[in-house]
């Protein structure tokens, strides 16, 4: 079973591609947060139904945003993966709970790759798009602040990327994991035999454990008291994380999904986290081959790494 494959070339070119002539240097992160620049730099903006709007932005501004956040989020994939070798010493429950955010921050940027994901738009933020619509418009248009998930529709006649953002409030974590399985789904028509034997192994545990089995463990183990005898009880185990990153055609094999345990689901979201996180540096590599930026943010990482004693481990 290998990543690499048509389905996975098919998504490189239709969304890695039209990226890499763009980019920003690590210097200037300040400048291009991706939601100020969603929110200040909209050339229109359209209501649609229900809690959703249409913005159009200029592609330039789009791409260096979207890289902008890939590589912030690749910085909190690198510390979290830091953090998950440190966890090894402490209680189980809590390196889950590292292991998931190690898992939740690769499926963002995961998103992130396919042009699409959440993000949480303040009461300022959200303001943006009223004003706008009375200054260009004189239409009045009312929002609410929250998480709101935006997806790349389509680059129109002028050269300029069309986005829809829809509202949907407050639970992103659940949502997030909702997400995933979409796009794993969304997968499948390219897949040649070896991704489709690795992403229905995938999809089987979404489709046994539920969508969002991680952050529902999570939400177990890290906010109820009684967790606590998982841990005094030595119930939990750890995750030997390294070997499931080494080995991840054998772990998915011996995966024990029938039986919903504790146990179980921490095993697959370690083998869903190393999965995403395979598929991001591929992605990452292609980028990197193909374009004039991100070396600046690489060598950061890995200085990081080294200075952890984590580097080549990832």
């Amino acid at each position: 079973m290998q990543i690499l494959g048509e389905s996975f070339l098919a998504l490189r070119n239709r969304f890695l591609l039209p990226m890499v002539h763009f980019g920003i240097p690590r210097s200037k992160y300040e400048f291009w947060s991706f939601k100020d620049v969603v929110t200040n730099k909209i050339i229109s903006l359209r209501k649609l139904t229900g809690k959703s709007i249409e913005i159009e932005l200029n592609k330039d501004d789009y791409y260096k945003a979207l890289h902008c956040d890939i590589e912030l989020f690749q910085n909190k994939v690198h510390i979290q993966f830091v953090d998950l070798l440190k966890s090894k010493s402490g209680s189980p429950c809590w390196s889950y709970v590292t292991l998931y955010y190690f898992a939740f921050f690769n499926a963002v940027c995961f998103l992130r790759f396919l042009n699409k994901g959440f993000m949480f738009l303040s009461s300022e933020q959200k303001s943006r798009y009223e004003s706008f619509s009375i200054a260009m418009y004189s239409d009045p248009i009312k929002l609410d602040s929250g998480n709101y998930f935006f997806c790349f529709k389509e680059e129109n006649e002028h050269g300029n990327i069309i986005l829809t953002l829809t509202y949907k409030g407050e639970n992103v974590h659940q949502s997030n994991w909702v997400q995933i399985e979409n796009a794993f789904r969304g997968l499948i028509p390219d897949c040649d035999t070896e991704e489709l034997v690795l992403l229905t192994k995938l999809l089987s545990i979404f489709s046994q454990f539920k969508n969002d089995f991680p952050s529902k463990l999570r939400n177990k183990l890290n906010y109820n008291a009684d967790s606590s005898f998982l841990d005094l009880d030595n119930s939990l185990f750890h995750i030997d994380f390294l070997s499931v990153n080494k080995n991840l055609n054998r772990e998915l094999l011996k995966l024990n999904i029938s039986i919903p345990s504790d146990n179980n689901i921490a095993n697959a979201t370690a083998c869903l986290a190393t999965y995403l996180s395979k598929y991001n540096s591929f992605l990452y590599k292609e980028y990197l081959e193909r374009s004039d930026y991100g070396n600046d943010f690489v060598r950061i990482r890995n200085k990081y790494l080294r200075k952890n004693n984590a580097f080549g481990l990832l």
